[in-house]
Formats: structure tokens, C-alpha cells, sequence
């Protein structure tokens, strides 16, 4: 009985244990199992990051770490190699905040986004392909017309919630197409609407070879290509000026431009049509002279123009239409052809327009009149009495203001007392034309002409020759 109770106690006591493996021969009604604790070693590509005593606390940690990645509005998975090994100890050892806090670091999500691009040229990924349009359609519609985003928002909302409904992006045209397309993203590169309308708004930099040209300046080639002189010159390995000369290639950053917004416009303007000027020859006008026959009216005509706009601003404007709604009326001028003549036709013509003969020639007040008065006009006109040239135009002692003319004929007449001169010495005259204004300038008793006749220098009596 004794010996069975030592062997008894050797099968509850003996526990062979190595660092790899442990042995133990179980009591009756108990489990070693139970006795030792689970710890999870957690590897991420490979790397241990640490050990924990909760796998559940590791799932949720990612769990809270996907969500938190998640506001960015797309569904993410964990991009990296995650592996967790078991292990079960009697004294396990672990920490599990330096584990987590290891994980935060080292783990990262990714998802499905949607990269928006013209011709390979990326702008940005968003969360979307709705989201990448309405970046699109905010920078596209301050360039087009409020014509066009009528039209375009009215289709928009006729469509609603059909399966036939379409972005308002859609219907632009741009110069370049653009391309969405699905992409892995991870959340950091997941680019809001508004910084995506920034993004089109300035475009991108593109390195391109500048040739240079002869007597520029690295200033002025730095300012033309928008970038700053120390930028240019530690782009291209220089010091300054001398280093360039004509036909070198720089290295240049050159802001361009993803695409640019088209639009084609037909825009109907009435405009007016000049009138032609028919000019017909007469020999009863003097030369050069001119006279309106009929007034010319303009027309009208109704003009289609096709208008095409990059980025708002008119590049073209063709005339693809013309209607014409009112035929113009030609204007029509008579131009005299008689030639100017300075001789006289040897008949005279009443000097002034209208009036009377108010003094004669003869004895008058002591003294002999010379001429004839003539007064009482309506009009104070005064007219060369035949064809001629000026032979004196001014002041004279006791006459005023007076005007001499030679027919050329032998004939000469004087005007005189007028109160202004229309012609100069040297003017050649036509019978009836005006040469000055009646007055009382010299020694008058009132408004008159005074009018004298010579012949071969000879004085003569005007009403020899006037016929009024």
C-alpha cells in the first residue's frame, strides 16, 4: 500500500519540460492544458511588430484604424501581410499597447478609387466617378456660356432619375478627353472636389528644353518662362550670364494646362449695309462743285456668326449666314463739269437780291455821285454783277469796306459800304456769286450798296447796263 502511494505521487508531481516542448502527465481530473495562457505574435510582411494576450483587441484595433481611415468615403482592406501565430505558456509574457501602437505604424489600408486624367496626365483620385465629374463640371462652367448651362441643367433635370440620366459634364467639350477610370488608392491620396477644381484651375509643370536666343538674359528668359532666375539656374548646373549662348537648350518648368473648355456659339446680329454713291457728271453745275441728288439710305441684313470660345475667350468668329431684310438706297451725286471762266459774258446781272435804287449816279450835295445806291433788301447779300477776277479786296478811304472786280472784258465794277468780304485778291468770281455782305461801314448814311461801272477805265453809268 505504501509503495502505491509513492508511485501515485511520482504520477501527480513528474512535469519534463524543454524550452521547445513541455511533457506532463495529468493528474486525474485535471488539464495542464488549462493552466497555460494563450499570447498571439503578430508579424506584418513578415516583420514582428510584437506580442498581445487578446486577438480580439488586434481585430478590433484594425477594425477602429479602418473606420478611421474610412472618412475619406471608400471602403478600405488592409493592404499588408498580416499573420498572427498562437502560442500557449504557463508564463507568457506581452504588451499590448506597444504592439497596437507598432501597428498603427506599420499597417496601411487600401481601397478602390477613381483617378481622373487627360491623356495620361493625372489630375487626381477621388472617392468616386461622381466625385472626379463635379470637379470637372465646377472648373468647366464659369467658361461657358449661361446659354449653355441653361440648356445643359434643363437636360440634366428632364432625365431625373431615369437609367438615361447623365452628368452635366458630359456635354461639355474640352480639348482634350478626359479619363476616369478605376484604380487602387490608399486614403491619404484621396483628393476632395474642391482641391480637384484647384488642381484643373493651375494646371501642372511640365519640363521642357528652351532654345536660347541671341542677347537674352538668364532674367529674362527666367521671367518668360515664369520662373524664378535661381530656380533656372540650379535646374541647368549655372552661375550667371556668361555661362549662355545663342542656340544652348535650358532646362525650363512650363505651366500647362490639363485641357481647356470649347464651346461653338451661332449668335444672329442685325447689322446695316452701306449704301453705294452713284456720281453723275453735269455741265450745268461749275466744276468740282457738287450736289446731292438723293439722299442714300442704308440697309439691313441679319448676319449669323459662329463663334468659338476656348476657355470663355473668343479664338474665331466666321460669318456662316447673311439675310438681307432691307435693300440700301443708293445715294446719288451731280458734279459739275463747266469750267470756271474769268471773263465776263458782257451782260450784268443785279448786284444784290432785291431792293431799290436809292441814289443815281449824278450831281448830289454838291458833289458828283458816282455810282448807284441800291437799299431796302431782305437780303443783304451782295453778288458779282458778271464773270471776273478780285482785283482789290479791303478798306478803301470813304467807301469802307469794298470790293473791285475785272471782267476782263474792259469792264470793271465796285461794291461798296459792305459790311464783310467773302472772297480774297486773285479769286476768279461767276456771275451771281456771293463776294460779300451789304452794310454801312465808310462814309454812309445807312445799309446800302453803292455800286460803280467802268469801262476801259472810263466811268459809266450802271444803269446802262443793269437790267434788274
Amino acid at each position: 500500500m505504501k509503495r502505491m502511494n509513492v508511485r501515485r505521487f511520482l504520477q501527480l508531481s513528474i512535469i519534463v519540460t524543454s524550452f521547445s516542448s513541455l511533457l506532463w502527465i495529468e493528474p486525474v481530473g485535471a488539464s495542464v492544458h488549462n493552466l497555460m495562457k494563450p499570447v498571439y505574435h503578430v508579424y506584418i510582411d513578415g516583420e514582428n511588430i510584437g506580442t498581445i494576450d487578446s486577438r480580439a483587441a488586434l481585430d478590433k484595433n484594425i477594425e477602429e484604424l479602418k473606420t478611421e481611415k474610412s472618412s475619406e468615403g471608400i471602403e478600405l482592406s488592409v493592404e499588408n501581410d498580416v499573420e498572427v501565430v498562437t502560442e500557449r505558456l504557463f508564463k507568457p509574457t506581452y504588451d499590448n499597447k506597444e504592439a497596437l501602437d507598432q501597428l498603427d505604424e506599420e499597417i496601411s489600408f487600401i481601397g478602390e478609387g477613381y483617378s481622373l486624367s487627360f491623356d495620361g496626365e493625372q489630375v487626381g483620385r477621388f472617392t468616386s466617378e461622381k466625385e472626379a465629374m463635379d470637379a470637372l463640371w465646377t472648373y468647366a462652367k464659369p467658361f461657358l456660356s449661361d446659354e449653355k448651362v441653361k440648356e445643359i441643367e434643363k437636360t440634366v433635370k428632364s432625365m431625373g432619375d431615369s437609367n438615361e440620366a447623365f452628368h452635366p459634364v458630359e456635354a461639355v467639350d474640352f480639348s482634350t478627353p478626359f479619363t476616369i477610370e478605376k484604380v487602387e488608392v490608399h486614403p491619404k491620396d484621396i483628393m476632395s472636389k474642391e482641391n480637384g477644381v484647384s488642381r484643373l484651375q493651375d494646371g501642372y509643370e511640365e519640363e521642357t528644353e528652351y532654345e536660347v536666343d541671341e542677347k537674352q538674359s538668364l532674367k529674362e528668359i527666367a521671367d518668360e518662362v515664369e520662373m524664378e532666375k535661381e530656380e533656372l539656374l540650379d535646374r541647368n548646373n549655372l552661375s550667371n550670364d556668361d555661362e549662355i549662348k545663342k542656340g544652348d537648350q535650358l532646362n525650363v518648368l512650363q505651366q500647362k494646362k490639363f485641357t481647356t473648355v470649347l464651346e461653338t456659339i451661332e449668335v444672329e446680329k442685325t447689322e446695316e449695309i452701306d449704301y453705294k454713291v452713284i456720281k453723275k457728271k453735269s455741265s450745268e453745275l461749275l466744276k468740282d462743285e457738287e450736289k446731292v441728288k438723293r439722299d442714300g439710305e442704308k440697309g439691313k441684313k441679319l448676319v449669323t456668326y459662329s463663334k468659338e470660345y476656348e476657355n470663355g475667350e473668343v479664338v474665331e468668329n466666321d460669318v456662316v449666314k447673311e439675310e438681307v431684310t432691307k435693300e440700301p438706297v443708293a445715294k446719288e451725286v451731280v458734279i459739275g463739269t463747266k469750267e470756271i471762266s474769268s471773263k465776263g459774258t458782257g451782260t450784268f446781272g443785279w448786284p444784290a437780291v432785291g431792293g431799290t435804287i436809292t441814289s443815281k449816279q449824278g450831281e448830289r450835295w454838291g458833289s458828283f455821285h458816282k455810282g448807284i445806291d441800291i437799299a431796302g433788301v431782305k437780303d443783304k447779300t451782295i453778288r458779282s454783277a458778271d464773270n471776273g477776277k478780285v482785283t482789290a479786296a479791303g478798306k478803301r478811304s470813304g467807301y469802307g469796306n469794298q470790293v473791285t472786280v475785272s471782267h476782263n472784258n474792259g469792264m470793271k465794277t465796285t461794291y461798296s459800304h459792305l459790311a464783310s468780304i467773302s472772297v480774297s485778291v486773285g479769286d476768279t468770281v461767276q456771275k451771281g456769286e456771293k463776294i460779300g455782305v451789304m452794310g454801312t461801314t465808310g462814309d454812309s448814311t445807312g445799309i446800302h450798296l453803292h455800286f460803280e461801272v467802268y469801262k476801259n477805265g472810263k466811268l459809266e453809268n450802271p444803269m446802262d447796263y443793269l437790267k434788274k
